[in-house]
């Protein structure tokens, strides 16, 4: 019993060991677990100022600034200055090696001096025959003057009595027939009031003579008041009839002889006007305007042009020295300006190329900002008088105001007049405490637009697809799509105009 017992003990280990054996050879390896997705970063909407702006930098420059160059190839003959040294206008700064033109130079100066005094010698005789022929002219043009017209004092005055004379003429005419009008109307007048003033009259008359004898009538002192009352007009409207008749008679017979006293003045002054510019004796007017003739012809050969020989040297002389002078120019540059020298690439020995810089002149009295590297899409939104910031490298924390004065510009064509200048120009006004020297290195902040109070996220939370902005809003477990309109955009800020609002969770692609 034992013996089986052991028996069976060994077989189920045995047994045991085969099937463990087995299942080892075929178990599959626990697979590791996945990672977590990571969860993509959210941003809430919310509320607060948004700028619109541009950040550039910019170089403090000399706002009188000019580059110098030869306008012919040659090698340099000397420079007269260093960089920086102080400059006055007008003087040569550096000139190429000219050779012999200027000894030519002072030779063609030299002749056109003396061909200048030759064609001034010539031309003093010439002034002094026309003068001669001139004074000439006024005699004889005098003699013909006083032939034919008198002084034109005496003429205007004489012309002055006549006009007068007219004048009073008109007028004598003119009141004597107004004054016969004035008393023939005063004349009809009294006789039209005299037949009133004699009915009244009568009955005044007639009602005396009936209480005249009546004393105690009781109208008797009224009609005898009336009576004499009417008398008195009676005799006042016959003595205005006959004035007004001897006042018409005396004007009639009046006007006449003023009329022919008017008449008689208008005579004798137009024979005293007529006498003063009636023509002289035919013989001696002739002669006299023979002399005019003579003498005008005298000052045409006189201001006639001076001698062409002479003329045309001068004008070789001028031209032969002008060309000298210009080419001189050529090899030398001269300062413009007052200022200072800020750039020199040349010196004595080396060859240069006609109209390539080689100094560069600057005044710095007045200064201004130049930004050159801007970016095309942030260039079509700067314009001129733009107010900027400017935050120089001297006092980074000092904010100064300054204004956009010009923008870029390209010349057109190889002969237009306009230089190509690629950067913008920024006027400004430091503090006075503040030094800024050519060359100082500047921020500029451009502050396009300004949006206070308004809903905002950044770039990365709102997306783009096909021309339409959208924004992944998380809502709980849930998202969802959301378009949106935005406004102003910056590179920290996105301005939300509508879609959402404040608070919204927003998830970041």
């Amino acid at each position: 019993m034992r013996l089986a017992l052991v028996v069976l003990l060994m077989a189920i280990t045995l047994s045991a060991c085969s099937t463990a054996s087995t299942t080892q050879d075929t178990v599959t390896p626990t697979p590791r677990p996945p990672a977590p997705a990571l969860e993509k970063q959210t941003y809430t909407v919310i509320k607060g100022e948004v700028v619109d702006e541009i950040k550039v930098s910019g170089t403090v420059s000399a706002l009188k600034q000019q580059e110098l160059s030869f306008a012919q190839n040659g090698f340099v003959k000397s420079v007269s200055i260093e960089r920086n040294d102080v400059i006055t206008k007008g003087i040569v700064l550096a000139e190429l090696d000219l050779g012999d033109l200027p000894n030519q130079l002072r030779q063609a100066e030299v002749n056109l001096t003396q061909v200048q005094i030759q064609y001034d010698h010539a031309g003093k005789q010439r002034d002094l025959s026309r003068q001669r022929a001139q004074l000439d002219l006024d005699e004889a043009q005098a003699a013909l003057n006083r032939l034919t017209n008198p002084q034109p004092s005496d003429v205007a005055r004489a012309r002055s009595t006549l006009e007068n004379a007219k004048a009073n003429l008109a007028s004598v005419i003119a009141s004597t027939a107004n004054a016969i009008d004035e008393q023939q109307s005063a004349l009809n007048a009294a006789q039209r009031s005299l037949p009133l003033i004699q009915d009244a009259f009568s009955q005044a008359l007639y009602d005396w003579d009936g209480v005249k004898d009546n004393p105690n009538h009781a109208m008797y002192d009224r009609r005898r008041a009336a009576y004499v009352n009417a008398q008195n007009n009676l005799d006042a409207g016959t003595a205005a009839m006959n004035t007004a008749n001897q006042n018409l008679l005396a004007a009639k017979a009046n006007r006449q002889p003023l009329i022919d006293a008017a008449q008689a003045n208008l005579d004798q002054a137009q024979i005293a006007y007529d006498d003063l510019t009636k023509n002289s004796d035919p013989v001696a007017l002739a002669s006299a305007k023979r002399a005019v003739a003579r003498a005008q012809l005298s000052v045409q050969e006189a201001s006639q042009t001076g001698d062409p020989e002479l003329e045309k040297q001068l004008s070789a002389a001028k031209l032969q020295l002008e060309n000298l002078k210009t080419a001189i120019a050529a090899g030398q540059l001269v300062a413009p300006f007052d200022g200072m020298v800020a750039e020199i690439s040349t010196g004595p020995g080396k060859q240069v190329e006609a109209y390539r810089s080689v100094i560069t002149v600057i005044n710095d009295a007045q200064k201004e900002l130049l930004i050159q590297n801007v970016s095309s899409d942030d260039a079509s939104r700067i314009g001129i008088s733009m107010a900027v910031d400017i935050f120089f490298a001297r006092a980074p924390a000092v904010a100064v105001k300054g204004t956009i004065t010009k923008l870029p510009t390209k010349a057109t064509s190889s002969s237009s007049t306009v230089n190509s200048d690629p950067a913008y120009h920024v006027d400004y006004q430091a503090p006075a405490d503040m030094k800024v020297t050519v060359g100082d290195l500047a921020s500029v902040v451009i502050t396009l637009k300004r949006q206070k109070d308004a809903l905002w996220l950044p770039p990365q939370a709102v997306r783009s697809f096909e021309g339409r902005r959208f924004v992944v809003i998380k809502d709980g477990t849930h998202q969802r799509r959301q378009d949106v309109r935005i406004g102003i955009v910056s590179s920290e800020r996105v301005e939300i105009l509508e879609g959402l609002k404040e608070g919204d969770v927003i998830v970041g692609q």
